[in-house]
């Protein structure tokens, strides 16, 4: 069996056995038997249908090719009869040759003929032509020099295009002949083209109306002019492009359109470039100059651009035209001017006219309904890499000028200090000199000036300011040190040290509060600011923390300063009581000495001077004198000045440390009784008071209690002070007074500490010519300060 009978039956199989898998269905075996046999023939039949079908298709692609058969044989028949009449053409084209070079020659006596009348009248026509371009600086008619030019070159084309379709052995000397003939015809053309581009060069005037015999309409008919010669050109150049030998004629293409447009565009950079009159060796002032000529001869000429737009084609975008020129004009010669060695006044004028260049004052105004915006941004002004270069140019520059600046103005108030001048005094008679005005008038200015060059640059300032005003508190300071230690030679030759001590303290609480405004400032406009800028290749911008963290530097630069003013003032001041301090705690002093007097009777003279201090300052110096005195007791108790050897010598000498504190505090009392003064000095008696209580004391039995409360009151206070102060009494040994002092102590050192008072037991130690600046001191005046601030 073959294969496919084995798939049948095997087809057949599973049929069946898919038909009768139950019993009951055996029951419906005939049934379907005669279903079975109802299909098989169905399907016989549809079988003999596509058989029939198939073997009509074949009867009737038969008789098909039979037909094409016969076809082909009568196109073959047809094919070959025309073949045996073409045979006599090739001869008959020979016989013809000599009627078709006739036909040529009557083609070009023809076109001759119809020309002849130009021919003939060429010169006529020339000077007509000419005498009409004459007439057109007096307002004559353009139109007809071209009417006539169009016909002498119609004459002339045609005969050209003749002698071209000849292709003979003459026909170029046939070409040559014609073109010197008509050689005239290309003069008056070039000169209708100088008239033309005349008129189109001064198209905004001619809009406007200032030139004599002309206006719009003469820019009109040159427009024509210029669509008639695009239109040959145009006409020509299909030609050609249809045929690689089409005829052109000489001179063709002139695209004038092209030329027109060329024009407009050099006399828009004559515009731009042209008016410059002067440069930096005849005139300081010759770019701002120049730049405000230009700005008003954009806006003159835009605002005629638009009313020139009538005069060309609508295809011309003229208005648009006209601005890209004027735009690719000033960023032209606005990048040759940022090339060259700019000085600084001229940078700034520069960057400022390009600010103004997109704003309303210029291409952004209403009028001219431009998206200046959008233009700036395709086609920049300057470059870049160019705006980063000048702000960097900026940046050198200013801080040069500030460095000049700065060092001039030390240098001036140097001056003023060793001629003897005295400082101005403001409406609460506090000294001051102008040099905070200037210093601060200069960051001032020179941010002023970076808002006109860019915003990216004006941190790049602030912080160079900075920089340099730091430097300027270390040349500030070493400035007045030295001053000092010329006065200090020989105080007789400066007679207003003093004063100008005072104003230089003045000055310099002045900077701290102008440094704390600007940095406020500076928090609040910068916030965010770095966040959202892009970086599309701008210059590198500081950060707000980088200047915040600088003007930080500066105030503590200034703080040192003005620390050290003030004890150069304090300096003066124990230079003079300073023999008097050591009698203090004394045998002289118990005996009733007026050491205490003279130094109270000089401190209040002098105060007649420092009460022109700035009250902050005031109070700075004030404690410190306050420092100097009570912790000069405080040394003579340790240095055993004053030996009692009896109950009335301590008595005596506790009466007298308290009357001197009534004294002292009379004294300071009366200072801060001022209209300005309006904090109270922490008053430091109280120790001297308490160990007068120690050391005046009768019973010794409660010595301890005594000494517990004076601990109490000062826990910081060293065990060797407190010893001292017990060893003081007649009564008391060293040994003892050691023992007590630390045993008392010991019970009171988690008690709450005055740090005022860390600071006078450590300045006790200090001998009276090694009285220098200290950090303690330096943070007394930044608390004092902070709290001026917040008032």
């Amino acid at each position: 069996m073959s294969t496919l009978d084995i798939d049948v039956e095997a087809t057949a199989y599973d049929q069946v056995t898919s038909l009768l898998q139950r019993p009951d269905q055996l029951e419906k075996l005939p049934e379907l038997k005669k279903r079975a046999d109802r299909k098989k023939l169905a399907v016989e039949a549809m079988l003999r249908t596509g058989v029939q079908g198939q073997l009509e298709g074949v009867r009737t692609a038969i008789a098909h090719l039979q037909t094409a058969s016969e076809d082909v044989t009568v196109v073959a028949q047809g094919v070959e009869g025309i073949r045996e009449r073409l045979k006599p053409f090739p001869q008959l084209k020979e016989k013809m040759r000599e009627l078709r070079d006739a036909n040529a020659r009557h083609s070009q006596y023809a076109a001759a003929m119809e020309n002849l009348k130009h021919i003939f009248n060429i010169n006529s026509t020339l000077q007509e032509i000419r005498d009409a371009l004459n007439d057109e600086k007096s307002g004559g008619n353009l139109l007809l020099a071209h009417k006539h030019i169009m016909d002498l070159e119609r004459a002339r084309d045609e005969l050209l295009s003749e002698v071209h379709k000849m292709r003979s052995a003459n026909t170029e000397y046939e070409k040559n002949l014609l073109i010197n003939f008509f050689k005239g015809v290309d003069d008056v053309v070039k000169e209708l083209a100088r008239n033309m581009w005349f008129i189109m060069g001064r198209t905004l005037e001619m809009v406007k109306g200032n030139e004599s015999g002309g206006g719009p309409q003469q820019v009109v008919t040159c427009m024509r002019i210029v669509e008639r010669e695009e239109r040959i050109d145009r006409f020509y150049m299909e030609n050609r492009r249809a045929s690689a030998n089409a005829f052109v004629p000489p001179g063709r293409p002139r695209k004038w359109k092209e030329k027109a447009l060329q024009v407009l565009e050099k006399t828009v950079e004559s515009r731009i470039e042209g008016n410059q009159l002067e440069d930096r060796s005849l005139n300081k002032a010759w770019l701002a100059r120049y730049l405000e000529v230009c700005r008003n001869v954009i806006i003159d000429d835009l605002t005629l651009a638009k009313a020139a737009i009538p005069c060309f084609p609508p295809e011309y975008q003229i208005y648009d035209r006209l601005v890209s020129m004027y735009h690719n004009a000033v960023c032209a010669r606005l990048r040759e001017i940022a090339q060259d060695d700019l000085e600084k006044s001229e940078l700034v004028q520069l960057m400022s006219w390009i600010k103004l260049y997109g704003s309303e004052e210029m291409l952004a105004h209403p009028k001219f309904k431009l998206n200046a915006a959008a233009l700036l941004q395709d086609a920049p002004v300057l470059p870049r890499t160019t705006l980063n270069d000048l702000c960097d140019a900026f940046v050198e520059m200013s801080r040069k000028d500030l460095q000049l600046w700065l060092k001039n103005t030390v240098s001036h108030e140097k001056d003023d200090w060793y001629k003897n001048v005295r400082p101005s005094e403001d409406n609460n008679g506090y000294f001051y000199t102008d040099l905070p005005n200037t210093v601060f008038g200069m960051l001032k200015d020179t941010v002023a000036l970076a808002k006109e060059v860019s915003v990216e640059v004006i941190p790049s300032i602030i912080n160079l300011t900075i920089c340099e005003f730091n430097d300027l508190a270390g040349q500030y300071k070493d400035a007045f040190t030295a001053f000092k230690l010329k006065y200090f030679e020989n105080r007789n030759n400066f007679r207003e040290f003093t004063s100008n001590m005072i104003a230089v303290a003045n000055n310099l609480h002045t900077c701290i509060e102008s440094t704390e405004k600007y940095m406020q400032q500076i928090r609040l406009s910068m916030e965010g600011e770095q966040s959202g800028v892009v970086n599309s290749g701008r210059r590198t911008m500081v950060s707000q923390q980088e200047i915040i963290e600088n003007m930080d530097a500066l105030n503590t630069r200034w703080r040192n300063a003005i620390s050290n003013a003030v004890n150069y003032l304090r300096e003066e001041v124990i230079v003079d009581i300073n023999p008097h301090l050591s009698e203090l705690f004394s045998k002289n002093w118990l005996m009733g000495c007026a050491s205490l007097e003279t130094i109270c009777m000089t401190i209040t003279d002098y105060h007649n001077d420092h009460r022109h201090l700035r009250p902050v300052t005031r109070s700075v110096l004030l404690m410190d004198l306050q420092f100097r005195i009570v912790s000069e007791y405080l040394k003579a108790i340790e240095q055993r000045r004053l030996v009692l050897t009896c109950y009335e010598d301590r008595l005596a000498a506790g009466k007298r440390m308290k009357d001197d504190v009534t004294k002292i505090n009379a004294m300071f009392a009366e200072f801060t009784s001022y209209f300005d003064m309006n904090d109270q000095l922490t008053i430091l008696t109280s120790i001297i008071s308490s160990a007068a209580d120690v050391i005046a004391l009768k019973d010794k039995s409660i010595l301890a209690l005594e000494a517990t409360s004076f601990a109490r009151n000062f826990p910081n206070c060293p065990a060797g002070l407190l010893a001292a102060i017990l060893a003081t009494r007649d009564d008391v040994g060293r040994n003892e007074a050691r023992t007590q002092a630390e045993e008392v102590l010991q019970h009171v050192q988690f008690h709450p500490k005055d740090p005022i008072f860390d600071q006078l037991f450590s300045l006790r130690q200090q001998e009276s010519k090694e009285w220098l600046p200290s950090i303690g001191m330096a943070n007394v005046f930044t608390n004092f300060i902070k709290k001026d601030f917040k008032m």
